[in-house]
């Protein structure tokens, strides 16, 4: 099982130093401009004002104080996470399937392993991508957020939006595991996974348009929300449905990958 997990972080180990490149990149860049945009303050409000809720909801700014270093890190976030859920569910949907797209499922499972100890050393290999490009975005930017302004007492909000970060990056990998058990080619599970991902989104605008919290476990991107998670900390029930969610997909995929047809 381990010389499998080791494969696996290896044959991805180019694809994650571009990702962390580009998340890491934004991540900083787009911080350390807030000295800059800070100048700007008023024009920037007025701007965001004239912006509808809707609008506001998919360009990240929706109840985002830009005029405060914590407002223009959570609109930050936003635009980070585009990066880092994407890659998330896209890793889920690809760990084992492209094993099969690459022609290597006959080398991989025709091993004397067995089929759920081969999957969870996949999935152990899709979380410690997840983790690294987590690690890689959080510290670029609590190091481009002390650069801006200096004030370190903003390191605690920046950590515990990380982990839920992390959490919802478990929760969307899963997903996309999910998906690549449940369709029969990689194509059509990776398609499946970014389907997911755009109606967790839109399904996101919908409970924040409405205002309505309590529909907050119809999306993962909402369990753990910037703007609530920077104020209040993570919410123990959205940690016990993003657990449940997991859980559940885990074992679908487990069960679903016993027996299908990955060789021939």
């Amino acid at each position: 099982m381990s010389t499998i997990l080791k494969n696996g972080i290896r044959r991805t180990r180019f694809g994650l130093m571009i990702w962390c490149l580009i998340a890491g990149l934004v991540a900083y860049l787009g911080i350390v401009e807030y000295p800059v945009l800070a100048a700007f303050t008023s024009e920037m409000e007025s701007a965001i004002a004239a912006i509808p809720k809707l609008g506001q909801l998919i360009f990240g700014v929706y109840k985002a104080d830009v005029t405060l270093p914590l407002g223009y890190y959570i609109v930050m976030y936003y635009w980070i996470g585009l990066i880092i859920f994407v890659h998330a569910i896209y890793t889920g949907a690809s760990i084992i399937m492209k094993e099969r797209r690459d022609k290597t499922a006959e080398f991989i499972f025709t091993k004397p392993y067995k089929r759920s100890a081969i999957v969870m050393a996949k999935m152990l290999a899709g979380l410690t991508s997840i983790a690294v490009i987590c690690v890689v975005t959080i510290a670029l930017s609590l190091g481009g957020i002390i650069q801006a302004t200096g004030d370190t007492s903003l390191v605690g909000a920046v950590l515990i939006s990380g982990l839920g970060m992390f959490i919802t990056q478990i929760v969307l990998m899963s997903l996309g595991l999910l998906c690549s058990a449940v369709f029969k080619t990689y194509k059509s599970g990776t398609s499946a996974a970014i389907a997911v991902l755009i109606a967790s989104y839109i399904l996101m605008f919908t409970v924040q348009y409405f205002d309505i919290s309590g529909w907050n476990f119809l999306s993962p991107l909402t369990y753990f929300a910037v703007y609530d998670t920077t104020q209040t900390g993570l919410n123990p029930v959205c940690i016990v449905i993003a657990a449940v969610v997991t859980a559940v997909c885990l074992f679908i995929t487990q069960r679903l990958y016993r027996d299908k047809v990955m060789v021939g």
